[in-house]
C-alpha cells in the first residue's frame, strides 16, 4: 500500500491521508459521519450548508498536521499521532443533528460517547487526550484551534457568506503549543483579531440566525410531544434505536445506527400520527411551515401578552418559547510572543480585550405566525 493517499477538498486541494489514518477513515464509525450535517438546520437559510461532519473531520485533521509540523512545535512521533488520531476522530461520538440531540436527550453527551468508542478500539491515548487530559488537548479546543478553523472556513463556504475566510495558513505558520498555552506569533496578531471578529459574525449570520433557531424549537418540541404522549400511555410507532433514547438504556450501537436521515425519516412518520400536535409540529419542520421569530435585541415587546394570545389557540408548551443564548467568543486565554515576552493576548490587543470583556447574548420570541403581535410592541 502506498504510504499516503490523496483526498480532494473544496477548501485545501489536496489533503494528504496516512495508510493508517486512512483505516481509519475505512471503519463503520468514520462513515457515519458522512450522514451527520455539520451546521444541524442551517441549511433552511442556506440551502448549500448540507456539508457533514465527515468532511470536517477529514479536514480538521488536515490542518492539524499543518500545525504540528510548522517548525514551532516540537512533539515526538507519538504525541503526533496521538493528536493526529484525536483531530481525525473527534466528532465520532455526535448523535444526530449534532448538538441538538444532546438537548432532546441531556443524558447523553458526544464527549463521552466519543471517548468510549475510542477506548473500544484501543486509542486509549487518544482517548485520554480527547478527556482533557494531556496539554496538547488546547490544539484541538480552545478560542483558536485547527476545529474551528475548518469550521469557520467551511461553514462559510457552503452557506456563501464571508465571514469565515481566514488567513488559515498564515495563522498556522505562527502558532505553537508551549506548557499547555496558545501562543501566536506578534506577526500574527492581526489575522488572530481578524479571526476573533469573523466568528462573532458567523454566530449572528449562521449559527444562531433566527430561523435556524427556529428550527432547533421545533425538532425539540416534536420529541417533546412523543415523550409527554409516551407518558401518557398512548402507543407511539418508533424507531427501536431511538425508542432506547427516550429510555435512556441506549448503547453505542444505537448510536451507530442513528443518522440525520433516519431521524428525518422517523419524523416524516410521526407526521401521520393521530395526535394534532404532533402531526402539525412534524409537518413545519419537513416542509417549512414557519412560525414567527422575533428578535428581541432590538424590539421592546410585552412578551406576557403574547403568551396570553398564543394560550387563546395553542399550547404553549409546544408553540412559544422565550430563547436567550449567549454568545462566547472566547474560551480560552491566547497568549502572545512579542519580542521575546510571552504576554496575554488582551494585554496587547484592544479588539481581544473587548470581547473577553463584554457579555453578548441574543435573545428570540418564538410564537405561530397567525397570532397579532405588532399591537403589542411597547
Amino acid at each position: 500500500m502506498k504510504e499516503e493517499i490523496t483526498i480532494m477538498d473544496p477548501l485545501y486541494n489536496q489533503v494528504p491521508i496516512h495508510k493508517e489514518h486512512k483505516k481509519i477513515i475505512d471503519s463503520k464509525e468514520f462513515q457515519r459521519l458522512r450522514y451527520i450535517g455539520q451546521t444541524s438546520f442551517s441549511n433552511k437559510v442556506y440551502p448549500s450548508a448540507n456539508h457533514t461532519r465527515f468532511e470536517h473531520s477529514i479536514g480538521t485533521y488536515h490542518l492539524m498536521n499543518r500545525l504540528i509540523n510548522n517548525g514551532l512545535n516540537k512533539l515526538s512521533k507519538e504525541q503526533s499521532n496521538s493528536i493526529l488520531t484525536a483531530a481525525l476522530l473527534h466528532d465520532i461520538g455526535h448523535g444526530p443533528f449534532s448538538h441538538v440531540w444532546e438537548e432532546v436527550f441531556p443524558h447523553f453527551n458526544h464527549e463521552e460517547a466519543t471517548i468510549k468508542i475510542l477506548e473500544q478500539n484501543g486509542f486509549k491515548e487518544v482517548a485520554k487526550l480527547i478527556s482533557k487530559k494531556e496539554n496538547m488537548y488546547s490544539l484541538l479546543s480552545s478560542t483558536i484551534d485547527v476545529d474551528k478553523l475548518d469550521y469557520m472556513g467551511r461553514d462559510s463556504y457552503f452557506t456563501g457568506v464571508s465571514f469565515g475566510m481566514l488567513e488559515v495558513d498564515f495563522i498556522l505558520r505562527h502558532t505553537y503549543l508551549k506548557d499547555g498555552k496558545i501562543i501566536i506569533k506578534q506577526s500574527a496578531l492581526a489575522s488572530i483579531e481578524g479571526l476573533i471578529s469573523q466568528r462573532a459574525n458567523l454566530y449572528k449570520a449562521v449559527y444562531l440566525h433566527k430561523v435556524s433557531i427556529e428550527f432547533g424549537f421545533v425538532f425539540k418540541k416534536i420529541f417533546q410531544r412523543v415523550r409527554d404522549l409516551i407518558a401518557k400511555g398512548i402507543k407511539i410507532e418508533m424507531n427501536p434505536h431511538i425508542r432506547n433514547f427516550f429510555e435512556e438504556k441506549n448503547t453505542l450501537e444505537d448510536l451507530f445506527e442513528l443518522t440525520d436521515s433516519e431521524i428525518l425519516s422517523q419524523i416524516k412518520r410521526w407526521s401521520n400520527e393521530p395526535d394534532a400536535i404532533l402531526k402539525k409540529l412534524c409537518e413545519g419542520f419537513l416542509y417549512r411551515k414557519k412560525m414567527r421569530v422575533i428578535s428581541l435585541n432590538n424590539k421592546s415587546i410585552d412578551t406576557k401578552k403574547i403568551l396570553a394570545e398564543v394560550k387563546k389557540q395553542y399550547d404553549p408548551r409546544y408553540f412559544y418559547a422565550h430563547i436567550k443564548i449567549p454568545l462566547k467568543i472566547i474560551e480560552s486565554q491566547l497568549y502572545v510572543e512579542e519580542e521575546n515576552k510571552i504576554r496575554k493576548i488582551e494585554e496587547v490587543s484592544d479588539l481581544i480585550r473587548f470581547y473577553s470583556r463584554e457579555k453578548r447574548f441574543v435573545e428570540f420570541l418564538i410564537f405561530p405566525r397567525n397570532i397579532e403581535y405588532k399591537k403589542l410592541l411597547k
